[in-house]
């Protein structure tokens, strides 16, 4: 698997950061391991293993995969 840094993503979800492994090959191998969200008063670092984060995380992951391989092939 590859590192990845998302230093800002703008989603539906609002806007994040994100840092974790991928491959290019599979949407479903994206690990999300630190993740921030912009929120009014900055940056917020959200626990990746809250239970209460884990469908956020799922909801990000494929926008983040889709995020990074257009970089790839840019």
């Amino acid at each position: 698997m590859i590192p990845f840094t998302v230093t800002r993503l703008h989603t539906n979800f609002g806007i994040i950061k994100a840092q974790g492994l991928w491959e290019a090959q599979a949407v479903d191998s994206t690990q999300v391991n630190v993740l921030e969200q912009l929120s009014t008063d900055g940056w917020v670092e959200l626990d990746v293993l809250h239970p209460a984060n884990g469908q956020f995380i799922a909801a990000i992951s494929p926008l983040v995969y889709q995020h990074l391989l257009s970089q790839q092939n840019a």
